[in-house]
C-alpha cells in the first residue's frame, strides 16, 4: 500500500482554530463583508490527491506554482469531497448540497428540479459567469451549466481520456478574461489531466530512470486493472511517477493562468479558490481510479483561499466541498440561499464538533461519516460497516468496527449516518 507523504489528518490533534481571514465573517462577527464587486476564480483540479501536493507535505516537487499560491493564502488541511467522482462532486460544489439530495449520487445525468447553483445566484447579482471544462461528464445536458453565460468543454470527447488538456483550459480561460467588461466575474477553470490512463510527460520525470518494466510508457486503465495482482513495487512506483508527471504538468498551466490574471491587473480584486473534485486511488486499498471507495486517498481534497482580506495561514477545521458555495456567498456579503446544506467556513470552529459525510452510488453504494478522528464506511449492499482511526491509522489499514472501547463512538457515527441518509434519500 502506498503511504502518503505524512499523516495529514494527524495534525488535527493540534489545531489552530478558526478562519483568520480579516473581514471575512460578516454574518458571524458583525464585521463588514468584502462586497459583491469582487471577482471569483475557482481553479478546479480533478483527481488531484491532497497528499501529492507539495503544500500538503509531498516530498517531490510536483506543484511549485500551487505551493506558491498556498503560501499567499489560507490552506485548509481537513476538507473532504461529498463524492469520490467528478460529476456529483462538481454538482455539490456549485449547489452547496450533497449529491443524494440533488439526484446526483449515482449515474444520473440531470440535476433535480430546483437545484440552483452558485453561478445562477451570482448571475442574478450581475456577475459574468463562465466555466471552462475538460471532462466529458461535465456537460450541459447534466444541468450543471445552469446560470453560466459560458459553459465550455474544451476537450474533444473522442480523444478522452488520452492526451493532455490543461493547456487548452488555460488558453480558453485567458481568452475569457480578455472579455472582462467591467462586471465582476465568476470563473471555473477545470483541469482533469490527473484522471486515468497516466503516461510519462516530457520534462516532468519523477520515476526511476533505470526502470524498464511494463509501465514504462504508461498503460490504459483496463490493462492496469487486469494486471493488478502482478504489479511489483517498482511498477507501482512508476505508476505514481506518471500520475505525478501529469499533476506537475497541470501545475505549470495553473501557474500560467495565475500569471495571466496578474498581468491583466485583475488579481488584486479576485478571490482565488483552488480545490479538487476528488482524489485518486493508486492501488492504495487494492483499487485504481475513482468512484468506488470512500478512503482518504479519494475523498481528502486540497482547499486554498487567496485574495483580498484573506490572511495567509493554516485552517484545520473539518469542512466539506458543499461548504464552498455558502462560503463564497458570505465572503461576498450575499445572503446564503436556504437550500444550501453547507456551512460558510467563516462560521466553523474546532469547538464545534462536526460530522462530515461522503457518498457514492456508482458501481458500489457506500456512505461514510467522519469526525475529527474517526470514520465509518457503510456498504449499503452488503451491510458491512468498517471503522478507522484517522489519526493513529491515517492510511485506514485497520478496521476497528468491532473494538469494544469504540462501541460508543461507532454508535454516534452510525446514528449520524442514518440521519443523513434519511434526510437525503
Amino acid at each position: 500500500m502506498f503511504a502518503p507523504a505524512q499523516p495529514l489528518r494527524a495534525a488535527l490533534a493540534v489545531s489552530l482554530g478558526v478562519w483568520v481571514a480579516a473581514g471575512c465573517a460578516p454574518k458571524v462577527n458583525g464585521q463588514a463583508g468584502m462586497g459583491s464587486g469582487l471577482n471569483v476564480l475557482i481553479v478546479l483540479l480533478d483527481g488531484a490527491r491532497a497528499d501529492h501536493l507539495g503544500c500538503y507535505g509531498y516530498p517531490l516537487e510536483t506543484t511549485p506554482h500551487i505551493d506558491t499560491l498556498a503560501g499567499d493564502g489560507l490552506r485548509f488541511s481537513d476538507v473532504v469531497t461529498p463524492s469520490p467522482w467528478s460529476r456529483p462532486a462538481f454538482a455539490s460544489l456549485i449547489t452547496g448540497r450533497y449529491p443524494s439530495s440533488i439526484g446526483m449520487s449515482g449515474e444520473a445525468e440531470q440535476l433535480v428540479g430546483g437545484a440552483h447553483g452558485i453561478a445562477a445566484f451570482l448571475q442574478s447579482e450581475g456577475y459574468a459567469t463562465w466555466a471552462i471544462l475538460s471532462h466529458p461528464f461535465l456537460n450541459p445536458a447534466s444541468g450543471l451549466g445552469e446560470g453560466f453565460d459560458e459553459f465550455r468543454l474544451v476537450v474533444d470527447r473522442t480523444a478522452w481520456p488520452k492526451g493532455l488538456s490543461a493547456s487548452l483550459v488555460t488558453d480558453a480561460a485567458l481568452e475569457q478574461l480578455d472579455e472582462v467588461d467591467g462586471r465582476p466575474f465568476f470563473l471555473i477553470a477545470h483541469y482533469a489531466d490527473p484522471l486515468h490512463d497516466w503516461a510519462p510527460v516530457q520534462g516532468f520525470e519523477f520515476g526511476d530512470p533505470d526502470y524498464r518494466g511494463a509501465l514504462e510508457g504508461g498503460l490504459g486503465m483496463s490493462d492496469l486493472l487486469r494486471g493488478r495482482q502482478n504489479w511489483t513495487q517498482a511498477d507501482l512506483t512508476e505508476l505514481r511517477a506518471h500520475y505525478d508527471a501529469e499533476l506537475a504538468y497541470v501545475d505549470t498551466q495553473v501557474g500560467r493562468l495565475l500569471a495571466g490574471l496578474t498581468d491583466t491587473g485583475l488579481r488584486a480584486n479576485t478571490l482565488i479558490v483552488l480545490t479538487s473534485t476528488h482524489g485518486m486511488q493508486l492501488f492504495d486499498h487494492g483499487g485504481l481510479g475513482d468512484s468506488q471507495t470512500l478512503h482518504d486517498e479519494l475523498i481528502h481534497v486540497p482547499l486554498l483561499l487567496v485574495g483580498p482580506g484573506v490572511e495567509p495561514g493554516l485552517n484545520e477545521v473539518g469542512a466539506n466541498l458543499i461548504d464552498l458555495a455558502p462560503t463564497l456567498c458570505d465572503y461576498l456579503s450575499l445572503n446564503v440561499p436556504k437550500a444550501m446544506e453547507g456551512t460558510p467556513v467563516q462560521a466553523l470552529s474546532v469547538e464545534r464538533r462536526r460530522i462530515l459525510f461522503s457518498e457514492t452510488d456508482r458501481l458500489r453504494r457506500r456512505r461514510a461519516a467522519m469526525d475529527e478522528r474517526y470514520k465509518v464506511i457503510l456498504d449499503l449492499e452488503s451491510g458491512e460497516l468498517r471503522m478507522f482511526d484517522l489519526i493513529e491509522d491515517p492510511h485506514e489499514a485497520h478496521n476497528l468496527a468491532d473494538a469494544p472501547e469504540l462501541r460508543g463512538h461507532r454508535a454516534l457515527l452510525e446514528a449520524a449516518l442514518e440521519r443523513f441518509m434519511d434526510s437525503n434519500e
